[in-house]
């Protein structure tokens, strides 16, 4: 029995071998003439016309110089139309492309760049596209994409010339230039704009198509919205639109957005934007939930329709794309992200001295958005949402990205109002500042300091022991809201004038303008015996101070004039109460409501 199986066994491998040999040897034969006509095409790729009637446009030759011309014949039609195929395939493509698309870089730095080698890719993958370099002003030094210092491409030595594909745009004001050279926009052609970062190769032409096919098309939800549309339609017995009116339907107008293979996968890419105009503040709500997102962070390509920027009141504008994102959103556009990936360049800012130039760059650029936007008050927060538990949010700690660093819990940052500058509310005419007229608050930076201003008047008053409670609106506002009113944009504290010579900034400021030594400016008010808190000399958001004379039964103004000089009844302040306001209990009348009637105010 032993015999018989070993037998069998030695049988079987036999058989088994011949198998795997009989394949293999299929396979390596296989791969021979695949490889030889993949290095044959590739080499003629780089030759042009080597033999006249054999090649095709010094791209692709068909002829084997090792072939008997009997056999070139025979061969000659079958690789002939098989490379004319893609042949034509490419130039459709490019032709489509050309047709649909600007490229536009526009977010670059004159001090590090890659733009020579980007144009070049995009130049060489589609040529003759039109390419728009466009910069906030000329650079200078010069880039090297105008010195063209170690260019070896023929084509590139005419690029910025009058009919080049390849051409350059300064944002700057110039007296000679007309309407239509200033702005780009106006000489894009094409129906859809790509703006690509710095620093980028293009490898394939797929992923274009698709960004065109996906901008272009509706989208499934909207295709379910409409079938269910017509569904109900059909079952109300009423006309459903032909095909054709369905065809003719613009389709939604969207942006899309290709990550770069570089891009971090842990870190925070979706950003949420709130806008809100009336209370001069921005507010970023950074996370990982990418499906809707109103700005994308990390390094990204973007394809929009040109009809949309034109639309847009200043979509070029620095910082980009930041301020063209906060654009879309004022226009609620959709944003989409594919899931795709363009590839990376040479890697920028690798030193110290470019990160640190790249970074004071980028604060000057969003300090000048936030001012050519009134927004005073920039609200940053940074979440990671756990996609198995989408109630629940996970901070995440600070990270850097490109520079930029993103705070662990909620920053805040107000920009007007220093100590340094003037104050935001300007002159006040019939108490209505100009921003009233606007349809908008009081600037939150000003809210924040005057704030500030009382809780350092109130500390002053309570350590020197002065009598003094909360008067007027600000009174009202602490009992009906318990903070300051939005509009507000002074608060009046009273007090007992025999007790200015308790404090030595009012004793001082009785004689000239003195600044304590928190920078906090007291100064005698020009208009009546009342004094003024300012938030600093410059910057003069203040706390009216007002003396009265509570000698006898009426309390008399002591000094100023106008409607907050009124008498009252001195049972008003025996005994005094408290109402808690910005987060303090603060001295007041008793009778608050019969005492703000006595006052006039409603």
């Amino acid at each position: 029995m032993r015999m018989k199986y070993g037998k069998l066994f030695i049988v079987f491998m036999i058989c088994f071998n011949l198998v795997v040999f009989y394949y293999s040897w299929k396979y390596f034969l296989t791969s021979t003439n695949f490889l030889a006509e993949t290095f044959g095409s590739a080499r003629v790729q780089r030759e042009p016309y080597e033999h006249a009637g054999y090649s095709i446009n010094g791209e692709l030759d068909v002829i084997d110089a090792d072939q008997s011309p009997v056999q070139r014949d025979r061969s000659r039609p079958t690789k002939l139309s098989k490379f004319s195929r893609i042949r034509d395939r490419i130039q459709n493509t490019n032709k489509y492309i050309r047709k649909s698309i600007t490229v536009v870089f526009r977010d670059f730095y004159d001090f590090d760049n890659d733009l020579l080698q980007s144009i070049a890719s995009v130049n060489n993958l589609i040529p003759n596209v039109q390419i728009f370099i466009i910069a906030p002003e000329i650079p200078y030094p010069p880039l090297d994409i105008f010195t063209n210092h170690g260019q070896s491409a023929s084509n590139q030595s005419t690029w910025f010339e009058k009919d080049s594909n390849v051409k350059f745009f300064s944002l700057s004001y110039d007296v000679t230039k007309s309407l239509k050279e200033t702005l780009p926009l106006l000489q894009i052609t094409t129906k859809y704009v790509l703006f690509l970062p710095d620093s980028v190769r293009l490898n394939g032409r797929s992923l274009l198509s698709r960004m065109l096919r996906e901008i272009s098309n509706p989208s499934t939800n909207d295709l379910l919205l409409q079938q269910h549309q017509n569904l109900l339609l059909k079952q109300n017995n009423q006309a459903v639109p032909a095909k054709d009116q369905l065809l003719n339907q613009k389709p939604e107008r969207k942006i899309i957005a290709v990550p770069f293979a570089s891009n971090a996968r842990t870190a925070a890419n979706c950003c949420h934007l709130q806008l809100d105009l009336p209370n001069w503040t921005l507010e970023y709500v950074t996370g990982n939930e990418t499906d809707s997102c109103d700005m994308y962070k990390q390094k990204h390509a973007i394809l929009v329709e040109t009809a949309l920027l034109r639309d847009m009141p200043d979509a070029l504008s620095s910082p980009f794309p930041e301020l063209f994102y906060i654009q879309a959103k004022l226009a609620n556009i959709k944003k989409v992200l594919l899931n795709a990936a363009f590839q990376d360049g040479k890697k920028l800012f690798t030193s110290y001295h470019t990160k640190t130039k790249r970074r004071n760059v980028r604060k000057d650029q969003f300090k000048a958005l936030y001012r050519k936007l009134q927004i005073k008050k920039v609200v940053r927060k940074n979440y990671l949402y756990d996609k198995s538990k989408l109630a629940k949010r996970k901070l995440i700690k600070s990270f850097e990205h490109n520079n930029q660093t993103i705070s662990l819990l909620t920053e805040i940052t107000f920009y007007g109002c220093e100590k340094q500058t003037k104050s935001c509310i300007g002159q006040v005419y019939n108490s209505q500042p100009f921003y009233v007229y606007l349809g908008r608050h009081t600037p939150p930076c000003c809210l924040d300091k005057l704030k500030t201003i009382f809780r350092h008047v109130v500390d002053e008053f309570e350590n020197v022991g002065i009598r003094y409670w909360l008067d007027n609106h600000a009174l009202k506002n602490a009992i009906e809201l318990k903070a300051l009113s939005p509009n507000a944009y002074e608060i009046d504290i009273s007090f007992n004038s025999d007790d200015v010579a308790r404090s030595l900034a009012m004793k001082k400021a009785q004689t000239k303008p003195y600044t304590d030594g928190d920078g906090f400016h007291w100064l005698k008010a020009t208009d009546g015996h009342y004094f003024r808190v300012q938030y600093s000399k410059a910057n003069q958001i203040a706390v009216n101070l007002l003396p009265f004379d509570l000698s006898g039964e009426v309390v008399r103004p002591n000094g100023f004039y106008g409607w907050k000089a009124k008498k009252f009844s001195v049972e008003f302040l025996h005994p005094m109460s408290t109402v808690l306001f910005l987060g303090k209990p603060i001295m007041c009348p008793n009778n608050v409501m019969e005492y703000l009637e006595t006052k006039g105010i409603k």
